[in-house]
C-alpha cells in the first residue's frame, strides 16, 4: 500500500485561512480571499515521511484543505500533489513529468478522462513544472494539460501531474467539494497551492 500518514492533517483554520492569504496576495494583490477556497499544501508532512527536509513523490504526504469561512467550516484531506515519480512521460511527447507549480489555480467540477467526476483546470490555464529524473526542473510550462484534482490509487499515487486524495477519503472529499460549490453557488473554485510544511 502507498504510504500515507495516520491520520488526517490537524492545522487551525486561523493558520490555514493566514496561509491561504498570503499566497493569494502574492497572485491578486488587494483583492479580497474568496468564500470558498481550497489550500494544497506540498510537503505538509515532509519532515514525518519519507527522506527528512525532502519532498518525496509517490506517497500522500501533502495536505489538503477545503475552507469556507463565511460558513465557519473547514475540511482537512490527506493527499498527493507531485507526479507519482519524476522523469520522462512516455505519454508527454517525450517531455518530463508535470509539477503544478505553486501559486494560484481556477477549477472546475469535470470528468477525469471521461471516466469519474473530479476537479480540474477545465479551459483556466495553468503553469508546471517538467522534473526531470533527478529532481530538477527541466522546463517551466503554461497552458492546459488536463491537470486534475481526483481520485488516487491505494498501491500508487496514480498521477502524471494531478493532484490525488486516497481512495478511502475520496468519495468524501468529492461530496465535500461539491455541497460547498452548491452552497456557495459556484462554478468554479481556486486552488491554492503552497510549499509547507506548515505551522
Amino acid at each position: 500500500m502507498t504510504p500515507r500518514p495516520q491520520s488526517k492533517p490537524k492545522a487551525s483554520r486561523d493558520v490555514v485561512t493566514a496561509e491561504a492569504l498570503r499566497a493569494w496576495r502574492r497572485t491578486y494583490s488587494t483583492a479580497p480571499l474568496p468564500d470558498l477556497f481550497v489550500l494544497a499544501v506540498r510537503g505538509y508532512y515532509r519532515d514525518l515521511m519519507g527522506r527528512k527536509g525532502l519532498n518525496d513523490v509517490g506517497m500522500y504526504d501533502d495536505a489538503i484543505f477545503i475552507v469556507s469561512p463565511p460558513l465557519g467550516a473547514m475540511t482537512s484531506w490527506n493527499g498527493n500533489t507531485d507526479p507519482s515519480r519524476y522523469g520522462v512521460n512516455k505519454n508527454a511527447e517525450g517531455k518530463c513529468m508535470a509539477r503544478l507549480k505553486t501559486g494560484c489555480w481556477k477549477m472546475i467540477s469535470r470528468m477525469h478522462r471521461g471516466k469519474y467526476q473530479a476537479f480540474g483546470q477545465g479551459e483556466f490555464p495553468v503553469t508546471v513544472e517538467r522534473i526531470a529524473a533527478d529532481g530538477s526542473i527541466a522546463q517551466t510550462e503554461t497552458g492546459r494539460f488536463g491537470i486534475d484534482l481526483h481520485l488516487g490509487g491505494d498501491n500508487g499515487t496514480s498521477s502524471e501531474g494531478c493532484q490525488t486524495v486516497p481512495p478511502e477519503q475520496w468519495e468524501d472529499f468529492r461530496k465535500t467539494l461539491n455541497a460547498a460549490l452548491h452552497l456557495h453557488h459556484a462554478s468554479f473554485f481556486h486552488y491554492l497551492l503552497i510549499d509547507g510544511p506548515i505551522a
